[in-house]
This record gives structure tokens, C-alpha cells and sequence, in this order.
């Protein structure tokens, strides 16, 4: 194995015990000290890979998001619905709670390379939306009168706007609720 290899091994296994840990004890109840004994590596392996714990839970969302955003793309029929079911998981998955959306922004906003990390997230997850979002045009579901990048990033700005808001306390005590009306807004939007 290379060097390059060994890295993606290393980063790969403390991605894999985050979640298996973030499953088991939730995101308050699991500290990097957990992560790096399940994982088998130092604290400072640890570090030269994710500055906190809100790196590693970013790196999961991301990973997970593009993995099934990809899949939709081939699922035959209409796509809005398959959207709709896919962004409603997402967020039933993510165990969200209002404490933790602002600890998360909070690390975003007030350190370069977790915002730098976050900006690349929304990067990632941008360029495998523009694909679905094309398909739709092309499909008759979303409107082809505006640019597939533009509706993907305001995707993105609805999904941040409604988590920064309810984090903050405001809208529907629960996330999926708040997600599901301002989602639905958004869709009919784009309908041609």
C-alpha cells in the first residue's frame, strides 16, 4: 500500500468508527478520545485529518448525500418525488438537534479550514445535483428556463438557510417539518 492509499485507509477508518460511534452514543455522547481508540490511531492522527468533530460529521454528511444523490439520476418516472423521499431521509438521518446545528455552524464560521472544508462540501454535493436537476428539465419536472447550477444552489441555500434558522430556534420544533414546507415552497417554484 502507498502512502496515498495508507491516508484514505487511515481517514476511511476514523470516518467508519465516527459513525458506528455516532450511532451507538449519538453526536453529543461521542468525543474524539472515542473515535480515535475505536479507530486505533492517535489523537494527533486523528487531528492531521479533522480539526473537531464537526469535520468528521460534515465528511460523513457529504459522503452520504452524494452517494444516494447519484443513484437518483437512473430511478425511472418522475424524479421530484424520489427528491423529496431522498432529503427527508437525509434528515431523519442526521441525528439533528437544535444544540448541535449551532455547534456545527459555529465551527464553520469561526474556523478557516472547518469553513473551507464546508464550502467544499456544498461544492461536492452542487455537482452531483446539477446532473439530477438537468435530468429533471429534461424530464418536464423543473422548469429549464433557469440555469440547473442557479436551482441547484439555491437547493443548497434552502437546506442551509432552514438549518441555520432552526437551529437557531426558529420555525417547526421539528427539522423534518420545517425542511418538508420549505422544500415544498422551493419545488413548486421550479414547476414549468
Amino acid at each position: 500500500m502507498n502512502r496515498e492509499e495508507k491516508k484514505r485507509a487511515t481517514r476511511k477508518k476514523i470516518l467508519d468508527s465516527a459513525l458506528e460511534l455516532f450511532a451507538e452514543h449519538g453526536y453529543d455522547g461521542t468525543t474524539v478520545h472515542l473515535i480515535t481508540e475505536r479507530a486505533g490511531v492517535a489523537k494527533g492522527t486523528f487531528f492531521n485529518y479533522f480539526d473537531c468533530k464537526e469535520d468528521v460529521f460534515c465528511d460523513i454528511q457529504t459522503f452520504q448525500a452524494t452517494t444516494e444523490i447519484e443513484k437518483l439520476k437512473d430511478r425511472s418516472g418522475p424524479l421530484l418525488p424520489h427528491i423529496r423521499e431522498f432529503l427527508m431521509e437525509f434528515v431523519r438521518m442526521v441525528p439533528f438537534t437544535r444544540q448541535l446545528v449551532r455547534a456545527v455552524f459555529q465551527s464553520d464560521l469561526g474556523n478557516g479550514k472547518s469553513l473551507t472544508n464546508r464550502l467544499n462540501m456544498l461544492e461536492e454535493l452542487k455537482e452531483v445535483l446539477v446532473p439530477i436537476i438537468i435530468e429533471a428539465q429534461k424530464r418536464g419536472e423543473f422548469s429549464s428556463a433557469i440555469p440547473p447550477e442557479m436551482i441547484a444552489d439555491q437547493a443548497l441555500q434552502t437546506y442551509m438557510g432552514v438549518l441555520i434558522l432552526w437551529g437557531m430556534g426558529m420555525g417547526d420544533d421539528k427539522l423534518t417539518t420545517q425542511m418538508a414546507v420549505s422544500f415544498e415552497l422551493f419545488f413548486r417554484s421550479l414547476q414549468p
